[in-house]
């Protein structure tokens, strides 16, 4: 009886023991799909995630607030598919809802990534239900699920409703928000992701002639120390020096500028128009409407429409200044305007598109302004 007990003790540390070399082997794997994704360019900063089912009723996923290149195996949180519970004290992605029903939906599935990525971010705002379009010359479509707040269990109700009409999906586009691309082990996960891009990319191009790079172009930039401005160009023009000027004098809440003049929002910049969100990162990030200047009769639109909570300062003809309170949120700030204004020019061009309402942009920006961005700044 004794070394029957001593068998199964052993038996059973053998067990513990193998689950916990396992699940060590599925963060490393989550933390390298996240950088392999990040240096595709389909993650950015601490947006999306990444989740890696270990058994019928746990599944792995990244934590809230951390970049992709920061995570460490301890830093991935085990969470409980039917409560939704967690172990530690890390807070899991506020996304792990979305990745439950999938999981449900999906008996087959192992692992799970959902992005912001750019042009199946910006295609899925144009309020259509499912986009038809090519990928490798065959005719492929892509279910797109309605809008809801990120982290609700409406939008998790949206994904599983979508998954159950398109049975066979393997990849879905959570409109006005960014993507979800199942599979049965990480390679399948990822082909999807690049998969939806270049298909809806190829929506883009066909649909709203909208063939436009995405990515930063960065003119002149600027910080605030000790009341002092320093240009990153020395020889930064009067003229855009009296722009930097204006912007801290009004905003003295941020210290940081990056000059944005990738090829959309030069577009955007010669334009007048009111910029309301088609996408929820932007209304996060940037706020709940942008004026461009406008042209009237050949003056100059020197203008500019600086407003508090809203991180973006239009000039004619001349791209946009972003705003943070550090360089990173900058960055991030030129980012995220970059990918709204190819989605606002895709929507000119195709005729219609979903806009967000104004009270889901103030609760978006308020939650990322208050809670989001500082949970963020507890991990740099």
């Amino acid at each position: 009886m004794v070394r029957s007990e001593n068998n199964q003790i052993r038996g059973n540390r053998r067990n513990m023991a193998m689950k916990s070399n396992s699940m060590q082997t599925e963060k490393e794997e989550i933390i390298r799909v996240g950088r392999l994704l990040h240096d595709k360019g389909l993650l950015v900063r601490t947006w999306g995630n990444i989740s890696s089912r270990i058994d019928e009723k746990h599944f792995l996923i990244t934590p809230s607030g951390i970049r992709y290149e920061d995570l460490t195996p301890e830093m991935i949180v085990c969470v409980n598919a039917e409560d939704l519970s967690y172990e530690g004290s890390i807070l899991p992605s506020s996304e792990k809802m979305v990745h439950a029903v999938c999981y449900q939906r999906r008996k087959d599935a192992r692992f799970i990534v959902h992005t912001h990525q750019v042009y199946a971010s910006c295609a899925g705002a144009l309020g259509l239900h499912e986009i038809s379009t090519e990928y490798e010359e065959d005719e492929i479509c892509i279910p797109c699920a309605p809008y809801a707040l990120p982290g609700t269990q409406k939008l998790a109700d949206h994904v599983s409703e979508t998954l159950q009409r398109y049975k066979q999906a393997r990849g879905l586009i959570m409109s006005n928000h960014g993507t979800v691309c199942i599979g049965s082990n990480s390679a399948e996960a990822v082909q999807e992701a690049v998969k939806l891009e270049i298909a809806a990319n190829n929506f883009l191009m066909d649909r709203c002639n909208t063939d436009i790079r995405h990515g930063v172009c960065e003119g002149y930039s600027s910080r605030k120390t000790n009341g002092q401005i320093i240009y990153d160009i020395e020889d930064t023009p009067d003229r855009v020096k009296r722009i930097h000027e204006e912007i801290y004098t009004k905003r003295p809440d941020i210290s940081h500028i990056v000059h944005n003049k990738s090829e959309a929002v030069m577009l955007m910049s010669r334009r007048a128009v009111h910029m309301k969100p088609l996408l929820d990162d932007f209304a996060q990030l940037i706020g709940t409407e942008v004026t461009v200047p406008l042209n009237v009769h050949g003056h100059d639109g020197d203008r500019l429409h600086i407003r508090k909570n809203v991180n973006v300062v239009f000039n004619l003809n001349d791209g946009a200044y972003c705003l943070g309170k550090s360089r990173d949120d900058a960055e991030a700030v030129a980012i995220v305007l970059d990918k709204g204004c190819i989605a606002q020019i895709a929507a000119t061009r195709y005729g219609e598109a979903h806009f967000l309402s104004w009270m889901d942009c103030m609760k978006m920006n308020r939650h990322y302004r208050k809670k989001y961005s500082k949970l963020a700044e507890q991990h740099e």
